[in-house]
Order: C-alpha cells, then sequence, then structure tokens
C-alpha cells in the first residue's frame, strides 16, 4: 500500500497543505500517471509542471494567499487542474457549475467573495456576465508543446490554516450557506481516505461527482495524494448506468465513489441484466442518503467477495468522510431484509459525541482536525453549529443527525433533529426552496415537503398559495424556481392549495400537505398509455417511461409533471440503453420530457430495434 508523504512531523506539519504533498508524490513518483482522460493523460510530474504554470498565470493576475476565485466545474483534464493551481497560487477555489441559472452563479460569486472565474476557454466563453474577470486556463508554454519545465518554486505557499476552498450547502434562513474549508481538512481527511480505501500506485479512480459537491474531494485527494490515477471521462455526466461501466472497464477503474441512489440502479441493473461488473474493480464506496438491507444483499448475490462495499457518512462542514462501514466483500456483513444499515465507526481523524434527545436516539456531533472554519460572513450560524460538545472539550460540528449505536460499536441513522431533508443524496434545506417559491409574483406564501416512505424515493414537492389578484400558476411557480436553484433543489411538482393547513402552533402543518399529495404521481383523469399501437417508437418510450415512474405516462405527458426526479432519469436513461440500443443524456430528456419527443429524438439518433427478442 502506498503511504502518504508527510513532509511535516507529527506536532510540525508546517507543509502540510495539498500543493506540498502533491509536489512530495511528484518527486516520488514523476512518471505514473495521475490524471487519465480520453484526449490527455498527465503523469504526476506533469500535473505538477501544468499547476505550476497555471499558478504563475494567475500571480500574474494579481491572485495570491487569502484570495478566492471561482473554477468552472466541468468533466475534463482541465477542471481537475484548476482548483489545484488555485491551491497552489495560495488562493482558495469556488467551484462553479456553468449549468446553474445565471441568477444563482451570481449568487454563489457574491456569496463567496469570488475575485475571478478560472477555467476552459470554451466554458468561459459559454459563461454570462457575472461581474468579474475570467481567466482561460491557458498557461503559456505547456509541457504538452515542449516547452521546458515550469519554475516550481512557490512564491507564497499556502499554509496548512489556509483556506483550500468554498463549497455551498443549502441553508436554513433561505439563503445558501458558503462553507469554509482549510487545507488541513482536506489533508487529515485525505490522511484517513487513503488506507480506508487501499489506495496505491497501480489504482485508478474515477472521477464521478461534480467539483459542486463535497464528495469530489473523495476522489481527487485519496487519489492524487495517495500516487494513484485518476480517471476523468465525460460519458458519466449521463449519469447512465451503461456509461459508468463502459468507463470502468475502458479505463480499466479500481475504484468507484457513487452516490447511494445510483449504486441502487447500478445494483438492480445488474440484477435485471446479464452484465457483470468489470473484472478491474475492487471498491464500490456509497454515500449521501441510507442504503437499505434489500439491496445491499442484491448486490450480494450479484457481485463477487473480491469487491468491496463501503457505506460512508459525513457533511460538506465535516469534510469529505467522517464515518465507514463494510457492507459487502472480504470484510462485508450479512443483513437480513429490514436491518438497519450502518453508517459506520469514526475516521482516525474523528472525534465523536453521542448527546441524548428527547426522542431516544442520540444526536451525533463530530469534531477533529477535520472540520470547517464555518460559514463565510455568517458568524451566528458558525457559533449554533460549531462549538464545544456537551461534556466534551474542543470543537465540535454538530451534524443534527440522530444515530443509534450497534453492539459492535458502528452508529446507524435514526432520522433528523430539524427540518433537513436528504433527497437523491442532495441536502436541502426546505426554507431555501420555499424562498425561492415565495418571491414569485403572484404568490403569498409557500411550502416544501417529502413525499414517500422508502428514503430511495423520497421525492420533493412544493405547495404555493396564489394571490387573490394576478395570480401565478404552477407553471409560473416552476419556472421561477428554475431560473434561481440548482437543479438538485428543485421540487419534483409544485402545485396550488387555497390555504396551507395550519397546527395549532400556527406552524405549517407538513403531515396534512403530505396527505393530500399522497395520491399526486397516480395517473390524472383522462391519461392515456400513448395512441401507438403495436411496436412503434412512441409506445415503446410510453412503456419504457412508465417503467422508469413506476406508474402510467401519457404519449404527450411530461415525464417530469408525473412526479420523475432525476433518478427516473437515470433508470429511463439504462432502460433505452438496454431495450432500444439508444444512449440518452440527461439534457436529452430534460430537453424532451414526453414519450412521443423521445421517440422523435431516437428515431433520428437511432438505431431501434422494435420489440424485444
Amino acid at each position: 500500500m502506498t503511504t502518504m508523504p508527510t513532509t511535516g512531523t507529527a506536532s510540525d506539519r508546517s507543509t502540510d497543505t495539498v500543493p506540498a504533498l502533491l509536489a512530495e508524490v511528484a518527486r516520488r513518483m514523476p512518471g505514473a500517471p495521475a490524471l487519465i482522460a480520453p484526449d490527455r493523460t498527465l503523469t504526476h510530474d506533469e500535473l505538477d509542471d501544468l499547476t505550476a504554470r497555471l499558478a504563475g498565470l494567475l500571480r500574474r493576475h494579481g491572485i495570491g494567499r487569502g484570495q478566492r476565485i471561482a473554477v468552472l466545474a466541468d468533466r475534463t483534464w482541465q477542471g481537475v487542474c484548476c482548483p489545484l493551481a488555485v491551491l497552489r497560487a495560495g488562493a482558495a477555489y469556488v467551484p462553479l457549475d456553468p449549468s446553474d441559472p445565471e441568477d444563482r452563479l451570481r449568487e454563489v460569486v457574491a456569496l463567496t467573495g469570488a475575485r475571478a472565474v478560472l477555467g476552459r476557454a470554451e466554458s468561459l466563453g459559454e459563461l454570462p456576465g457575472l461581474g468579474i474577470p475570467v481567466i482561460p486556463a491557458e498557461p503559456p508554454g505547456d509541457p504538452a508543446a515542449g516547452a521546458p519545465p515550469a519554475t516550481r518554486a512557490d512564491a507564497e505557499p499556502p499554509l496548512p490554516d489556509d483556506l483550500a476552498y468554498v463549497m455551498l450547502t443549502s441553508g436554513t434562513t433561505g439563503t445558501p450557506k458558503a462553507v469554509l474549508v482549510p487545507h488541513r481538512a482536506v489533508t487529515r481527511a485525505a490522511r484517513s481516505l487513503v488506507p480506508l480505501f487501499g489506495v496505491t500506485s497501480t489504482d485508478r479512480v474515477l472521477h464521478w461527482t461534480s467539483l459542486i459537491w463535497d464528495t469530489s474531494g473523495e476522489e481527487i485527494y485519496p487519489a492524487l495524494l495517495g500516487g494513484a490515477a485518476l480517471v476523468v471521462d465525460g460519458r458519466v455526466e449521463t449519469r447512465s448506468v451503461p456509461a459508468l461501466l463502459a468507463a470502468v472497464r475502458e479505463h480499466r477503474v479500481t475504484v468507484v465513489d457513487l452516490p447511494t441512489a445510483m449504486w441502487n440502479e447500478l445494483a438492480h441493473y445488474l440484477a435485471l441484466g446479464n452484465e457483470e461488473l468489470p473484472p478491474a474493480l475492487r471498491l464500490v464506496v456509497i454515500g449521501g442518503e441510507a442504503a437499505h438491507a434489500r439491496t445491499v444483499r442484491l448486490w450480494s448475490e450479484r457481485v463477487p467477495d473480491r469487491v468491496r462495499l463501503l457505506n460512508t457518512y459525513g457533511q460538506t462542514e465535516t469534510v469529505m468522510v467522517t464515518h465507514a462501514a463494510e457492507l459487502g466483500g472480504p470484510a462485508g456483513r450479512a443483513l437480513r431484509d429490514g436491518d438497519p444499515v450502518p453508517i459506520g465507526r469514526p475516521l482516525p481523524h474523528i472525534r465523536q459525541v453521542l448527546v441524548p434527545s428527547d426522542d431516544g436516539p442520540d444526536e451525533l456531533w463530530t469534531g477533529g482536525p477535520g472540520l470547517a472554519w464555518g460559514y463565510a460572513d455568517r458568524p451566528a450560524l458558525t457559533a449554533a453549529a460549531f462549538g464545544p460538545a456537551p461534556g466534551a472539550g474542543g470543537r465540535f460540528y454538530r451534524t443534527g443527525d440522530l444515530v443509534r449505536t450497534l453492539p459492535d460499536g458502528s452508529l446507524v441513522h435514526a432520522g433528523r433533529a430539524d427540518r433537513r431533508l436528504k433527497v437523491r443524496g442532495v441536502r436541502v434545506e426546505p426554507a431555501e426552496v420555499e424562498r425561492a417559491m415565495t418571491t414569485c409574483p403572484g404568490v403569498v406564501a409557500a411550502a416544501v415537503f417529502p413525499v414517500g416512505d422508502d428514503p430511495e424515493h423520497l421525492r420533493l414537492y412544493g405547495a404555493f398559495v396564489p394571490s387573490t389578484s394576478g395570480p401565478a400558476t404552477e407553471r409560473e411557480v416552476a419556472e421561477h424556481c428554475a431560473r434561481r436553484l440548482p437543479r438538485s433543489l428543485l421540487p419534483h411538482r409544485i402545485a396550488v392549495v387555497t390555504a396551507l393547513p395550519l397546527l395549532r402552533t400556527g406552524k405549517v402543518d407538513r403531515a396534512a400537505l403530505q396527505a393530500l399529495f399522497t395520491d399526486a404521481t397516480t395517473p390524472s383523469e383522462g391519461a392515456s398509455a400513448g395512441s401507438a399501437s403495436g411496436p412503434s417508437l412512441t409506445a415503446r418510450l410510453v412503456e419504457l417511461c412508465g417503467r422508469a415512474l413506476g406508474a402510467p405516462c401519457g404519449a404527450g405527458e411530461s415525464l417530469f409533471a408525473r412526479g420523475g426526479d432525476s433518478l427516473t432519469v437515470t433508470r429511463l436513461i439504462s432502460l433505452v440503453h438496454r431495450e432500444l440500443e439508444t444512449d440518452l443524456t440527461f439534457q436529452d430528456v430534460f430537453d424532451h420530457p414526453t414519450p412521443q419527443e423521445l421517440a422523435q429524438l431516437v428515431e433520428v439518433s437511432g438505431p431501434f430495434r422494435g420489440e424485444p427478442q
């Protein structure tokens, strides 16, 4: 196993920063692959050289230690080099999703104080004006063009307690929170993850998660700091199981880190088809929401014991992973349907305190060197979330998660102490979505709530009360939210109500709203399963959309109006790949949301093979 380099003593790691550790890896294994992409492979030495050039470019733009720079989160090798170069320049990076609405991008820049945007020239050209300079990631003298090596001495290198990145999470007050993460937290978390994942220089780790999510750090930093190669393949952006398996097989990927919802799809795909996991794959890491024992058992029946299945838990504020449990593989555990699936024990760099709560389970507080500083410009929120835990010294983060302890010391998740939700692995503060809805003209009040008993299929719904003069329509509110919220926070369905039901306390009765919407996914009056007969393409798409939804869908009905979400799209993409031998992307389905429109698209894309043999 590769041991992560230590450039300082255990008591004084003054150079324990991401750039310092990456430079040490480049010195120890210069010719080993570090980044593998369809159009280019970089060794650790070449990665070190390229990030040094980009850091020099940033300094020539006046960017240095203590500043914050936005980077475009695109799935390319440059998309990995840019944040590393920002760190090397001494600044902190702020990931931006170029597909987010313009209002959201402006909000991210304003909340984080980003001074400029760094990214590929092609991507920068498609970005709306954000009021800050744009810097194309085209450093002079790229070694690929035969240029001499860069000067690698950093003018003002960062220190362990300097800021490394700023990442947004959903906010309880309706405004996103900008989480401030220092270098020390990143490197300490990576030091725990390298041995946990068993990373060596022979590994290839897939870069699945967008840079805007904390989970991306679980892929990037253990891989590069552990001397392995990070594999970047844009095909995985389709979020389809076939594309995932194709990338894993082609690049001989050994480690993948997936949202639990995507792993569910992978497990069912393997169970329904004849396809096997590619032979090089040895570790599948999951996390983001609760796993279920029945899916773990299904996985174990289809996947050889040599493949480890690791369940992980953590928050953006606690940086990457704090707890982990072996579910499958040589050290896996036997689970019966209905058994709680553990989130595991704390990692070596984590301290945990379990504080008894009023309703039985304990509330989990986590501490140690892997904590974020807090929230940018939100001292009251920071003080409420970070501080001493009851009965323990030191600094802790109050997770708000309720847990129970198993006899072996592992923890199982037992709910939340507040309104925060996890929908498809994404943390959602209902207040943020409600705020977006109520800013729409013609809306008097709004409430957001989850629908569904199964956490795997939990859906976010929104209800609003229209004003008596100039009332907003459901479509107007949905479009208004789409211009202000990232796709991951959009409700699956938004509906009009005459009034929000209230409790005796005057608070919104969300249980009553949930009851109203329990049957919201049943077919509407007169909904048709499509008028096409025989093995027509439209009829086949009607059938496949219905299978993806788990409910009928008419030929002209929008998948999303029927309650579909990103998990539904993932299922549909996989079904279309297997049944029609055609590859769709997420954007294809969002742009053509009805079976009829998808049939027209598939007809152009082809091929179509009619009834399955």
